[in-house]
């Protein structure tokens, strides 16, 4: 062999590497689409927003073995700084699960979430979850057709 060692490491370090990044890339993606599909909805098809905490939890982390490598914002909308501050602490409870991995994580901070879908029938974060799961495929295919490259 003529190929030393440590460049055979430092090659492969480096695709490592691209594959992590083109991996992050797609997921935050993916999670900005998904907090844009929640949050920025026209009020006719949306819940009644009168203090802006619901739409405020609304954000995503991406995580890889447990790890946060990032961490949306949660910007306040109207009065929403509870709901900013509560999206923030929904999603570091969820960062004390042990998940195997990488991880796209989207919340709605506010406890009331769910009965704003159930009872009121709009959507807060289900048309979200329906387009990330029908997209994650196709993104998955892009970042094997870069890789392959």
């Amino acid at each position: 062999m003529t190929t030393k060692t440590d460049e055979i490491d430092a090659f492969l370090n480096a695709n490592i590497m691209e594959v992590e990044n083109q991996t992050v890339r797609m997921l935050a993606r993916l999670g900005e689409e998904c907090v844009n599909e929640a949050r920025d909805r026209p009020q006719e098809v949306s819940w009644n927003d009168q203090t802006g905490n619901l739409r405020s939890s609304i954000g995503y982390k991406i995580m890889s073995n447990g790890k946060i490598l990032f961490l949306s914002g949660f910007p306040k909308v109207h009065l929403g700084q509870f709901g900013s501050e509560e999206g923030k602490r929904v999603i570091r409870e969820l960062s004390k699960r042990n998940i195997a991995g990488y991880s796209l994580i989207i919340v709605a901070g506010m406890i009331y979430a769910p009965s704003v879908e159930a009872m009121e029938n709009k959507c807060v974060l289900a048309s979200a979850e329906l387009n990330a799961r029908k997209k994650l495929p196709e993104y998955l295919s892009d970042i094997r057709r870069k890789i392959a490259r």
